[in-house]
C-alpha cells in the first residue's frame, strides 16, 4: 500500500481525536516497517490493517464503522492534492467513470509498484451507475466512504446500495449508485 495511504490515516486519527492517540496507536502496533511512511513509499498492507485495527480498539470505533469514516475523510484530501482529477467534472457519476481509465492510470505512472483496484461500469441511466470493484484487499468500506466524499465534494449525495458475488473465482462488490438530480462542483 502508497505511504499516502498511511500519511493520511495518521491525519485522520490526528484531526479527530490527536496526535498522542496517533503516537499511542503506532507504539502498540507491531509493524514489519520500521521507518516513518513516506507518501510516494510501499509498504506491507499488513501494517494498515494492523494500524486501523489497533486504532478501532483504541478509540471505541467499529472497524466497518472506522473504515467508511476514513474513507469519506480520504476523498477530499486527495481532491486538494489532484485538482485536476475532479475539476473537469461537474456531476459525481462523470468523474467516477474516469477512477480506473484516468486516474489509476496516472497513479500507476506516479507510482510504479501502485497495486490499484479494478473497477468495471455498467450505465442503466442518467441518474445511475453500477461500480464493480475487484481487488484482493477488499477494502469494500473504504469504497463506500469515498463514495459519500464524491457526493459531498460535488454537492450531490450519491444513494448506494453494495452487493458482493464472486467472478472468476475472485470476489468483487458491486456498486449501485444513484446520483441527486442537480450537481454541482464546489471548486
Amino acid at each position: 500500500m502508497k505511504g499516502v495511504v498511511f500519511n493520511l490515516f495518521e491525519q485522520f486519527i490526528s484531526e479527530n481525536w490527536s496526535e498522542e492517540i496517533y503516537e499511542q496507536i503506532l507504539e502498540e502496533c507491531s509493524l514489519e516497517t520500521a521507518e516513518p511512511f513516506v507518501g510516494p513509499g510501499t509498504y506491507p498492507d499488513a501494517d494498515f490493517l494492523a494500524l486501523v485495527v489497533k486504532a478501532t480498539e483504541t478509540v471505541g470505533v467499529e472497524l466497518p464503522v472506522a473504515i467508511r469514516a476514513f474513507g469519506k475523510f480520504c476523498f477530499p484530501k486527495l481532491a486538494e492534492v489532484f485538482p485536476h482529477f475532479v475539476q473537469t467534472h461537474q456531476h459525481p457519476k462523470d468523474f467516477l467513470k474516469t477512477i480506473d481509465s484516468v486516474i489509476h492510470v496516472e497513479v500507476r505512472k506516479l507510482f510504479k509498484d501502485a497495486e490499484t483496484p479494478e473497477f468495471r461500469y455498467e450505465d442503466p441511466g442518467p441518474q445511475q451507475l453500477v461500480l464493480i470493484y475487484k481487488s484482493p484487499r477488499k477494502l469494500y468500506e473504504f469504497a463506500e466512504g469515498l463514495l459519500e466524499g464524491v457526493g459531498e465534494y460535488f454537492q450531490s449525495p450519491i444513494q448506494y446500495t453494495r452487493t458482493v458475488r464472486v467472478e472468476n473465482e475472485q470476489e468483487v462488490a458491486i456498486f449501485e449508485l444513484t446520483f441527486s438530480e442537480a450537481a454541482v462542483c464546489v471548486s
